[in-house]
């Protein structure tokens, strides 16, 4: 039973072991700063003229989501998207939307625009 001891002193506070972990800001590098780099790195591929770079971001983003991961940050840019020639985008967007427009309320609001030139327009890019 010597998981007990050392259990006890990180439920309590006393170790320096547990408090880093939480305190620490993620944007500050912390131990979420490779989740922020992803997202980085997922917005630059949603703002690319590639259809292939935008449906690999997409592939990711609806994989993350159905790992419990929230990306609800990407809200915007995801939403860019919705006027996508591509199909295969268009459908992983709406994939998306239908997760977050919930939460999203006042920028899914923002994006009905948005929305009516996808529908408007086929082929729109």
């Amino acid at each position: 039973m010597s998981a007990s001891p050392a259990y006890s002193e990180e439920k309590g506070g006393s170790s320096s072991l547990g408090e880093p972990e939480y305190g620490h800001d993620p944007a500050s590098g912390g131990i979420f700063s490779s989740d922020y780099k992803r997202h980085d790195d997922l917005k630059e591929m949603l703002d690319s003229n590639k259809d292939s770079l935008k449906l690999e971001a997409m592939k990711r983003i609806v994989a993350m989501i159905a790992r419990g991961k929230n990306a609800s940050d990407l809200f915007p840019a995801v939403v860019k998207n919705v006027a996508c020639k591509n199909i295969e985008v268009k459908k992983l967007v709406y994939v998306y939307l239908v997760r977050y427009a919930e939460e999203q309320q006042d920028l899914a609001l923002l994006s009905i625009s948005t929305f009516q030139r996808g529908l408007k327009v086929r082929g729109c890019g």
